[in-house]
């Protein structure tokens, strides 16, 4: 009888654990897919191994932060890359990253097929045609802040193509 209530509460712990990555992952989909049926293009798919880059990036900079860094330091140049960070607060969230992503739309000219006025390196990889599959990751920071990035492939923001 032991047994089988220490198999049950394994079964439900990995059930919790399911429901709170496929949980995990709609935050950063979510946003990102809308932006992204909005100028026509197909949605992103959750990749965990994409997921094991970033986070492992961002366990590089647990401690700094990215602080004094180009917010566009990247995992490897076989990704795409997004990265947000907000140095006061640890309640950054997935969303919040990928809303100041989405809000970079504003600088992105079609026409000229570059940015005015701000950058919009962000948003052009977030809807990024050849692009398919995501995986993120966020980290509370030791010296404060949270960082976020999320890593696409294929890389996203090639020289002389357009995003969608």
């Amino acid at each position: 009888m032991r047994a089988k209530v220490i198999i049950i509460s394994f079964i439900s712990v990995l059930s919790v654990r399911c429901i709170l990555g496929q949980d995990f992952s709609r935050g950063y989909l979510d946003g990102q897919n809308v932006a992204r049926e909005i100028v026509g293009v197909k949605p992103l798919k959750w990749n965990p191994e994409l997921a094991g880059v970033a986070q492992k990036f961002l366990n590089n900079h647990i401690v700094d932060c990215l602080e004094g860094q180009l917010i566009t330091s990247t995992a490897s140049p076989n990704y795409g890359q997004t990265t947000a960070r907000n140095v006061l607060f640890n309640n950054f969230t997935a969303a919040d990253a990928v809303a100041s992503w989405v809000a970079q739309k504003d600088y992105y000219d079609f026409e000229s097929n570059s940015c005015i006025g701000g950058y919009c390196g962000c948003y052009t990889q977030v809807v990024w045609r050849k692009s398919t599959h995501i995986g993120c990751a966020r980290v509370n920071c030791r010296n404060g802040g949270t960082l976020v990035t999320c890593i696409y492939r294929p890389p996203g923001n090639l020289p002389n193509q357009r995003p969608y």
